[in-house]
């Protein structure tokens, strides 16, 4: 169980790019639209729609994800998330964030000449593609001419915040950089984010909510570990018996009867064992998943938070 001490060590030590701030910080809108624009490298007109950690899901049997940050102005629907877990799936998980953004914002009867830009932002606290660009942007292209674009309004970029070679950016880039690589603010943006969170940690209510929340995340794990372990402990103890027998009885029949099956329990004691507690810390990590995705939790997090393979989550979904 965590100490208040730790809650509030842990507290302290949250930064921007922390689902829980990052959430925060993205609610006001002022912060939002310099963030966008200043990735973008361009001006966005009046903001009609602005949420942070919604769902979304294009009908109720589809994969719901929770967007950090999904805004609309007059011509561009953008959605900007926040990544620190290195995931091989990002590029695919991209495509689904895009074509759920397009589904849940295209009303019938809209003309395919009507839709707007579609933009997704990925800021990412390591390097998503290995190569040390401090930005990777991608449209589609012709492969029989490079020179030539598809211009279907949809582009993906990717920030490489732990990038150390940044002259190819502009001054209030880099300054953004910066303050993600190691918290110091040179620009007015930067110190407008860093008195935001600053003020966040100052309020009692928002400390006290983020404690409630990691409390309540705790006694799940605990729970469902001490379950699984419990569980999975017993089961692999009778199998470990039962393969100790069987090696005792095959190595009794070669080197003396009780000889062999003495050793055989003592291994099928110490594999069952073994076997238990990977098949408990397996069965927990199971339990946390179903109860993180009844709070509403997306796939994704869900298996950064549990360590489990996006397709077990996946199936976990279907299953439930």
């Amino acid at each position: 169980m965590l100490t208040e001490a730790e809650l509030q060590k842990k507290w302290e030590s949250l930064t921007f790019t922390d689902n829980f701030i990052f959430s925060r910080v993205m609610h006001d809108e002022h912060i939002c639209r310099q963030v966008v624009e200043l990735i973008l490298g361009v001006r966005i007109g009046k903001i009609r729609y602005l949420s942070a950690q919604d769902e979304h899901k294009t009908d109720p049997d589809s994969m719901r994800i929770i967007m950090d940050v999904f805004l609309r102005d007059e011509n561009r629907i953008i959605n900007v998330e926040v990544q620190t877990g290195h995931k091989k799936e990002l590029p695919k998980r991209s495509r689904y964030y895009q074509s759920v953004a397009d589904v849940s914002t295209t009303s019938t009867g809209t003309k395919y000449r009507d839709l707007p830009e579609n933009i997704l932002i990925f800021i990412c606290t390591f390097d998503p593609f290995d190569r040390n660009y401090p930005r990777y942007t991608f449209e589609y292209i012709c492969n029989e001419d490079k020179g030539l674009k598809l211009k279907d309004g949809s582009l993906r970029i990717f920030l490489n915040t732990k990038a150390t070679k940044l002259s190819a950016l502009d001054q209030k880039l880099q300054a953004f950089y910066h303050y993600l690589q190691d918290g110091v603010a040179e620009s007015t943006l930067t110190q407008e984010i860093f008195n935001k969170i600053t003020t966040l940690k100052n309020n009692s209510i928002e400390r006290r909510s983020f404690m409630t929340l990691a409390l309540k995340m705790a006694d799940i794990e605990y729970d469902a570990y001490e379950n699984g372990f419990e569980r999975g402990h017993e089961a692999g103890l009778q199998a470990g018996l039962q393969d100790g027998l069987q090696q005792g009885l095959q190595q009794g029949l070669q080197q003396g009867l009780q000889q062999g099956l003495q050793q055989g329990i003592e291994q099928g004691l110490q594999q069952g064992i073994e076997q238990g507690m990977k098949q408990g810390a397996y069965q927990k990590a199971l339990e946390t998943a179903k109860t993180l995705l009844s709070m509403s939790l997306s796939p994704e997090q869900v298996a950064q938070g549990t360590s489990l393979p996006l397709e077990t989550i996946l199936q976990l979904v279907q299953e439930n």
